[in-house]
């Protein structure tokens, strides 16, 4: 499918910056912001919305769900067939990490909820990450973009990530006999500026009244909340990944432990790794799947190997049409695109590490789309898009861009918005 998201929304685009001699277009934007600031975020609002054309919604939307299940079943078939020794090795689990992972509950999909970060080009539509976490970002776009458009006066309707989230926690709640939800942070991460994912409380709030919620974090978790009676009728929905926490995940496992239910473990981080855009373009591994699940990759997955070292040389030689990836780094941080580096400069990064284990990708080029900078003049913005799936609802798309870098993420986003399905 050929995108047409970056060409579709230039003129949507200029619509409602056609209105930017108006005060709603200003106020618009401040109260955009401000909704964004008061959920605690430190990313701020674009100053507009996006519309996406219901068939790539849709197209977008499936493909997700098939790339999702044809990463099950290879984690299924690495399971039956690896050690946990071999796991840690394949996946370059830490050993804090690897401590505290449930191997036998590793095939098992548990709650689906994750990310897909997607790339609009000129050419289609490619994946770039599937990030499989219940705290994962950007779902407050959907609510400052939807304010955005109310208050320019051009409504827009849609479905809040959130909402589908509320939804598959009030639905595991009522099947397990749950009666209490906490939303756990860490003092580290709430003072990055990710947001306590107020809105989903909200909705929790709304969505079941009769069922206890509240937000906490290690330190101020109450102890009895820690005995097997309380424990067993709780879910804990984690806003923090390992590297986010302060003890190793120690807490995380007491309250597993504890006979908590916690929306995902360190078992869901592992479908995280960069491995594994490799594994799903490995044909060795092809004839686990489906005709569908083999077309999505071949349409949606830009091919991904694993750099050993005896690769280095061709990787290097060929650095130009490709980016280079590095196991669980999050932020942008472990990617290199290899025409930003000299040779040299990129040899020495692949082999500095002897133990990492470095990821060569296909490169792919965002499209970009001309907004407004702070001084007026209209920037190029490259594009990166995040289509929510929770259990088998889906919402989309959050829209993120930066303009100093086509890799564009939450701590290199210059701003963030919502494609509205138009």
């Amino acid at each position: 499918m050929i995108s047409v998201f970056a060409e579709d929304n230039r003129a949507f685009l200029a619509e409602q910056y056609d209105a930017r001699r108006s005060p709603e277009h200003a106020l618009a934007a401040r109260a955009a912001d401000q909704l964004l600031r008061d959920a605690g975020m430190k990313v701020p609002m674009l100053p507009c919305h996006f519309r996406i054309a219901p068939a790539e919604h849709a197209a977008l939307e499936r493909a997700t769900r098939l790339l999702a299940d044809a990463q099950d079943k290879v984690l299924a078939h690495l399971c039956a067939t690896l050690t946990a020794d071999e796991l840690v090795a394949m996946f370059d689990v830490p050993a804090e990490m690897a401590a505290h992972v449930d191997w036998q509950a590793l095939p098992s999909s548990g709650l689906r909820m994750l990310r897909a970060d997607i790339i609009p080009t000129a050419d289609g539509y490619w994946f770039c990450e599937l990030n499989h976490f219940s705290g994962v970002g950007g779902g407050e776009a959907y609510h400052a973009a939807h304010l955005h458009a109310e208050i320019l006066g051009r409504p827009v309707t849609g479905i809040s990530p959130f909402r589908q989230l509320a939804l598959q926690y009030v639905t595991e709640c009522r099947r397990a006999g749950l009666t209490r939800i906490v939303v756990l942070d860490t003092p580290g991460h709430r003072a990055q500026g990710y947001g306590q994912h107020l809105m989903l409380q909200q909705y929790l709030r709304l969505l079941a009244p009769d069922i206890e919620l509240a937000y906490h974090d290690e330190l101020t978790y109450p102890v009895q909340w820690l005995e097997p009676g309380e424990a067993g009728r709780t879910l804990v929905h984690r806003l923090v990944t390992f590297d986010d926490t302060t003890d190793n995940g120690a807490f995380l496992a007491r309250l597993r432990a504890c006979g908590a239910v916690l929306s995902c473990m360190f078992e869901a981080e592992l479908k995280m790794h960069r491995r594994w855009f490799a594994l799903l373009c490995d044909p060795a591994h092809h004839h686990l799947l489906t005709a569908e699940e083999r077309a999505a990759i071949e349409q949606y997955v830009p091919h991904t190997a694993v750099v050993g070292p005896g690769d280095v040389d061709a990787m290097v030689a060929d650095k130009d049409r490709l980016v280079f990836k590095r196991s669980y780094l999050y932020g942008g941080r472990g990617v290199l695109a290899g025409d930003q580096h000299t040779a040299e400069e990129l040899r020495d990064l692949l082999t500095r590490d002897a133990d990492a284990t470095w990821y060569a990708q296909r490169r792919v080029y965002a499209s970009t789309v001309d907004l407004p900078g702070e001084e007026g003049f209209s920037e190029p913005y490259h594009l990166v898009l995040g289509m929510y799936l929770y259990g088998e609802r889906a919402s989309g798309v959050v829209v993120r861009g930066a303009v100093d870098s086509p890799v564009v993420n939450g701590s290199r986003s210059a701003g963030m918005s919502w494609a509205f399905v138009v």
